[in-house]
């Protein structure tokens, strides 16, 4: 058996009327799927653990196969309690879980793990907090290598004036004389937001003063530049604009 580590749950598959297949992702391994063998029907092993968004040490037996390792055992060492009750934070949550198991191949995503555990855990405890969808995008851009360029135009390499645009094709900020018909306006507080992201925390997000629409456009702008990126379709997004609209 392999030594345990701390792993969350990211989805949960039945593949057979006893066995599920559960995704995990961990500091140590990354993205990693495992066997749990009779976990539809174990009423010791695995009850109430196996759930999206628990934190469980695991412990994984290696196949004879050399296939997905089996989970043999897991210790619950936190599930959240405010998302069961909250219909919003938990699509949201969701939505974290997916992007993370959608952007991250096998084996990797190691550095997406404690951006997950922390975005997760502050959502349990503040259900209703704002912005917290677009600074995990945001830092999930960065920490997979894919932040948009905010400092200077990306065509003529010159600082920005107020009137910049967001480029969807090159990834980030283009001034005024290099924009395009389909480039974006980005408004000057939304472009400073963006900018100020890497100093920010989930903590100090209620320090950022704007108005709702102000967090409307940076959320829209960085959901629609996320998607381009990944080119997939995220479907726990759809039930969330459900509730955001």
């Amino acid at each position: 058996m392999l030594k345990p580590f701390e792993a969350l749950v990211l989805s949960v598959q039945e593949i057979s009327e006893s066995d599920l297949w559960v995704q995990f992702i961990s500091a140590e391994k990354g993205r990693f799927a495992a066997v749990a063998k009779g976990a539809r029907r174990s009423r010791r092993r695995f009850v109430n653990k196996l759930e999206p968004g628990h934190l469980l040490r695991v412990y994984l037996r290696p196949s004879r196969r050399g296939l997905a390792p089996i989970l043999e055992a897991a210790d619950l060492l936190w599930a959240p309690e405010t998302l069961r009750t909250h219909p919003r934070a938990f699509v949201l949550a969701s939505y974290f879980l997916e992007l993370c198991e959608r952007s991250s191949p096998p084996a990797e995503g190691r550095e997406l793990f404690p951006l997950l555990r922390e975005a997760l855990e502050t959502l349990d405890r503040t259900p209703e907090i704002q912005g917290l969808k677009a600074y995990f995008e945001y830092r999930l851009l960065t920490l997979l290598g894919w932040a948009p360029e905010m400092e200077v135009c990306l065509v003529c390499e010159r600082p920005l004036s107020e009137r910049a645009y967001f480029s969807f094709r090159r990834g980030g900020v283009v001034c005024a004389e290099c924009a395009r018909e389909e480039d974006q306006p980005l408004s000057g507080p939304v472009r400073g937001l963006l900018r100020s992201w890497g100093r920010l925390s989930p903590e100090t997000l209620s320090r950022v003063v704007l108005s709702r629409d102000l967090w409307r456009e940076a959320e829209k702008l960085l959901e629609n530049f996320l998607l381009r990126v990944l080119d997939q379709d995220i479907k726990t997004l759809k039930v969330w604009r459900e509730f955001r609209e």
